[in-house]
This record gives structure tokens, C-alpha cells and sequence, in this order.
């Protein structure tokens, strides 16, 4: 009884001495509420390219999480910079709320996380925490005018590596844009299908990775390099065998292995990125619970 009575007296301290503090973390987990809800309208759509992004806080938190003990070293030292860069980021955040840009506000989040953790404890936090901080970019789905762009060139070159993976095995395939005809069945190379899902799902696992192995700057460089072209290959391989599967099968089966083939080819995609991060000699994982 005696040591519950003396317990509280700490525990109210502590509430009382952190109260700005955990407000300030209310307020700004409430004004932020509205963008996750867009962000979550991009991660369920099942023809988008966000699908991943479920995962981004789990790794951002985990990440942070094993950054604890270096942040305990440090003394808070709260920017008065920080905060009216905050104020500047948080008008910019609104407006583009205003105006209904809530893809323009969403990227607007992370370096929103940056300035307020700069303005409650300083920038040496923000250098400690910078990883887990700029990754939730990832979790950001970015303006239609750069996606559609990027995956028009992707869904391209798809179509053109499986048309000449087709001709490899004996099927006269002919490409037309982004369709691919055969003797027996045509199939379209869609946007959903383009590869450039697999694409952004393999930067952000590549990256992660990057930082969480021990390894020289030139070999981590390379690595994330090797992303964009290893989903497009795997992604091709994938339409390859489609047409097959279409030519020499049924063209029926093509719609029912379509979805599947997807999330096969994503963890094919996962495997071989992780063996390529040995052979580059990235083994050793610096980031333990």
C-alpha cells in the first residue's frame, strides 16, 4: 500500500511535465487524420500502386523504435526556426486542402514530421530519426500527372521485354502499342499490369533494406538501382507467361491466373532482391530489435 502511495505522486510529474508536449502530438495527429484517410483510399485500390503501403508505419515505428536509445542521449533543444517553417508547411498544407489537392497535401507529411519534431525537441532529433521520418514518402501516393507519365513508360517496356521473351520460346508474338498478339489469343499490357506496382513496392523494400544492412555506399547505391529494372524483367516474365499460358493452353486461364501471377511475381521479385543484396555483399544487418 505504502509503495502505490508513492508512485503517484511520479506519475502525476510526469503527465504534468510532458502536457504541451503530448497535446502538440494530439493536435498535429488530428489535423493529419484526413490526408491518412486519402492515403488509405490509394492503398485499397486494387488496380493502384500503393498496396504496400499498409506496411510503411509498421517500419517507420520499428525503425524509430531501435533509434530510441540514441535519441535518450540527447538533450531537446526546441527550434524557434523549426517552428515558423512548421507554421509556413501546415499553411501550405491547408491550402492545398482548400483546393482539393489532397495528393499535393499528402506530400507535404513527412517533411511536416520533420519541422515539428525540430520545433518540440531540435534538429539533432530530426538527424537521428531522419530515416524513419522521410520513408513515410513512401506511404504518399504521388500527383497523377507524374504516375501516369512514368507508368505509361513502364507499362511500354513491359509489353516490349515479354514480346521478345515470347519469341524466345517459339510464339510469334507482334506487339502493337501495348497489346500482344499471337496465333491464338491477344492480350493487353493495362496500366494495372504495367509493372509499375512491382516497381514502387520494390524501391521502397530496396531502400529499407539499404539502410537496415551494413555495406559500402557504392554497392547500397547499386542496389537500389537494380530495382527499376529487376520489377520490369520479373513484371515481363510475367506477361510472358501469360501468353503462353494463352497460346499454347486456353485463353480463358489468362483472366484466372492474372491476379494471382502478381502477387507470385512480387515475391519472386522480393527473393531475388534480397539475393542480389548478398551478392553485393550487404549481409549483415545493422538494424536489431
Amino acid at each position: 500500500m505504502s509503495t502505490e502511495v508513492a508512485e503517484a505522486p511520479k506519475t502525476q510529474s510526469y503527465v504534468a511535465r510532458h502536457f504541451i508536449e503530448l497535446a502538440a502530438w494530439a493536435v498535429f495527429t488530428a489535423y493529419w487524420f484526413p490526408a491518412f484517410k486519402h492515403f488509405m483510399v490509394a492503398w485499397d485500390n486494387p488496380d493502384g500502386y500503393y498496396s504496400h503501403g499498409y506496411l510503411i508505419p509498421f517500419m517507420c515505428g520499428w525503425t524509430a523504435w531501435l533509434l530510441k536509445d540514441s535519441a535518450s542521449k540527447l538533450t531537446p533543444k526546441p527550434s524557434t526556426w523549426a517552428i515558423v517553417m512548421l507554421i509556413v508547411i501546415l499553411g501550405l498544407a491547408t491550402a492545398f486542402g482548400a483546393i482539393n489537392s489532397m495528393t499535393l497535401r499528402g506530400l507535404m507529411f513527412p517533411i511536416c514530421v520533420a519541422a515539428f519534431v525540430a520545433a518540440l525537441y531540435g534538429w539533432e532529433y530530426v538527424r537521428v530519426f531522419a530515416f524513419p521520418i522521410f520513408y513515410l514518402y513512401f506511404l504518399c501516393p504521388i500527383p497523377d500527372f507524374m504516375l501516369l507519365q512514368i507508368s505509361a513508360k513502364v507499362q511500354l517496356w513491359s509489353t516490349t521485354i515479354a514480346t521478345l521473351m515470347s519469341k524466345v520460346i517459339g510464339i510469334n508474338a507482334i506487339q502493337n502499342g501495348n497489346f500482344i498478339a499471337t496465333d491464338n489469343c491477344d492480350i493487353e499490357v493495362g496500366q494495372a499490369c504495367s509493372g509499375f506496382r512491382m516497381l514502387v513496392a520494390l524501391t521502397a523494400f530496396a531502400v529499407f533494406l539499404v539502410y537496415a544492412v551494413k555495406g559500402e555506399s557504392w554497392r547500397k547505391a547499386l542496389f537500389v538501382m537494380l530495382a527499376m529494372p529487376l520489377a520490369v524483367i520479373v513484371n515481363s516474365l510475367r506477361v510472358a507467361i501469360l501468353v503462353a499460358v494463352g497460346h499454347y493452353w486456353d485463353p480463358e486461364m489468362v483472366h484466372v491466373l492474372h491476379n494471382y501471377s502478381g502477387y507470385v511475381s512480387l515475391l519472386v521479385a522480393f527473393v531475388l532482391m534480397y539475393w542480389i543484396a548478398r551478392l553485393l555483399g550487404c549481409r549483415e544487418f545493422r538494424l536489431m530489435g
